[in-house]
């Protein structure tokens, strides 16, 4: 006879594992780092594409084995949630050796820029952790802790790019990258919004737990963010930031649409929707580019 844990791994739908492992985040991170370099006519080394993957990877593993560990309602939990707290301690080892040897990946093929400015980008998560783990209510006093992550999580990704043709500080005063943020940042909060019945019982500091009506309207507001980004892509036609910005409004176009089916579609798949909602149009650029 399987036994409880056998038995819910085996219910896993294949397409939902990779996001059960964890391989959604860094999958778009990679993607979106090659569309910024496409686009810009970057030319960056395999081996900092490799390297953003496992940093993005440790990044999301060690936010998960938080939650795993303050889990309160297994019954209400994620899918992927569920299976970081069964498995929690292979997961926590296997996350253990990864982490080090990204460190060693970093440390011998990232330029020192990057490593700089990244310690500094780290800040920003280990506040992420910190606030997750005992805080309650927006970061730095009054930004939704969504879209403090789908900023930080811009940046990250956009970072190996800039250093290897700008000013690094460029990279919080572009366009395309702010366009990129709005993107991760309506991603973030869609799934807030999607998982918050699993989150009333396990995590409290998600905007729909703090503001509820939030939810309520999240569908209109996810339209008017399209349209507004719809209408700064149309005045930037002539731009070199169009493509980057057009993958990222029909990113948001895909997020509202979704929002008004989304009593129509099963949580594990609605979950899946909101990652394709960000890699599809970037993916599309990046085959229209070839």
């Amino acid at each position: 006879m399987l036994n409880t844990k056998q038995t819910e791994n085996k219910s896993v739908p294949f397409w939902l594992w990779p996001n059960v492992l964890g391989l959604d985040a860094p999958i778009v991170a990679v993607v979106w780092q090659y569309l910024f370099a496409a686009v810009f006519g970057i030319k960056i080394p395999a081996s900092n594409y490799l390297a953003l993957f496992l940093v993005v990877w440790v990044i999301y593993s060690v936010d998960r084995l938080l939650d795993a560990k303050m889990l309160s309602s297994k019954i209400n939990s994620t899918t992927r949630h569920n299976y970081y707290h069964q498995n929690y301690r292979v997961l926590y080892f296997v996350t253990a050796i990864i982490a080090i040897f990204t460190a060693v990946i970093c440390l011998t093929s990232i330029p020192f820029a990057v490593l700089k400015f990244g310690l500094m980008i780290s800040c920003f998560v280990i506040v992420y952790f910190i606030h997750r783990k005992w805080g309650r209510g927006g970061m730095i006093v009054f930004l939704p802790k969504e879209i403090f992550v789908g900023l930080v999580f811009a940046i990250g990704t956009t970072l190996i790019g800039y250093t290897w043709t700008r000013e690094i500080p460029d990279v919080f005063l572009s366009i395309p990258v702010i366009g990129f943020g709005v993107l991760c940042s309506m991603n973030c909060l869609a799934i807030s919004v999607w998982e918050k019945d699993s989150d009333a019982f396990n995590d409290n500091s998600a905007l729909p737990q703090l503001l509820p009506q939030f939810a309520s309207h999240f569908s209109l507001i996810s339209l008017i963010v399209f349209l507004i980004m719809s209408f700064i892509t149309f005045t930037l036609f002539r731009s070199e930031d169009f493509l980057v910005l057009l993958a990222a409004s029909l990113g948001c176009g895909v997020i509202s649409l979704i929002s008004f089916f989304e009593n129509r579609v099963s949580n594990q798949l609605i979950r899946v929707l909101a990652d394709v909602a960000v890699l599809a149009p970037a993916l599309l650029i990046i085959i229209f580019l070839k």
